[in-house]
């Protein structure tokens, strides 16, 4: 039993480390996520509940959207989650194996995550058009596969046609193939809609149920 309770142990550890959750919120539980106010534990509560429903997130890509001002604990909330779905899931999930493979790598074989912040995907497919395209291939192909995605900071981006067609063709395929998207922004669905457009908007209510947070800016507070 101790054995099998270490392999799994090893194995969170080295699939997680392959999700792409960045050094600042890669430790981030539900236990280290400290409410400041009655709708962050509101917040935490709906959260967690639903990092154990497996038949909304695996059968139905039934997703998150958590909204509220900068600083109540977004990120860190949803990388908890996903975390969560990861802990209570374990035999099911894996990593993707890389487009070039370096001698020792594991493989598992299972559902795959990831983490994506939406102002750096953006950045860098446009990059892309002017050569290198491999990172921007392979992040559009996380984006677009894995079982789980967070994209963060939705609505932070500089408004366009060419990043609402962009953003409408990723939100719409894995609306279609009914994988599960956490979303995390700054704006409410209005104003998202005035900057991303309504096809987008729709796509969200559909896949995602609402998580509001509010209170203080925890940085400034710091």
């Amino acid at each position: 039993m101790t054995n099998m309770t270490t392999s799994l142990t090893e194995k969170l550890d080295y699939i997680w480390g392959t999700y792409n959750v960045p050094d600042k919120y890669v430790n981030a539980r539900f236990d280290n996520y400290f409410p400041s106010c009655i709708e962050q534990e509101a917040a935490r509560k709906t959260c967690f509940n639903y990092a154990r429903n497996s038949k909304d997130i695996f059968h139905r890509g039934k997703g998150l959207f958590l909204q509220g001002p900068v600083g109540t604990g977004k990120t860190h909330l949803a990388v908890a989650t996903l975390r969560a779905i990861v802990e209570n899931h374990i035999d099911s999930f894996g990593c993707m194996s890389s487009d070039l493979p370096i001698y020792g790598q594991k493989e598992y074989s299972g559902y795959t995550c990831s983490m994506i912040s939406t102002v750096e995907l953006l950045n860098i497919v446009r990059l892309s058009y002017s050569g290198k395209k491999q990172q921007a291939n392979h992040l559009l192909r996380r984006a677009r596969i894995c079982e789980v995605i967070i994209l963060d900071d939705i609505g932070a981006e500089k408004s366009s046609d060419w990043v609402e067609e962009l953003l409408y063709s990723l939100i719409d395929l894995r609306y279609r193939m009914q994988r599960a998207t956490i979303l995390t922004s700054n704006c409410d669905l209005t104003e998202l809609e005035a900057s991303l457009g309504e096809r987008i908007i729709s796509r969200i209510f559909e896949m995602c149920s609402g998580v509001k947070l509010d209170g203080e800016d925890y940085r400034k507070k710091i």
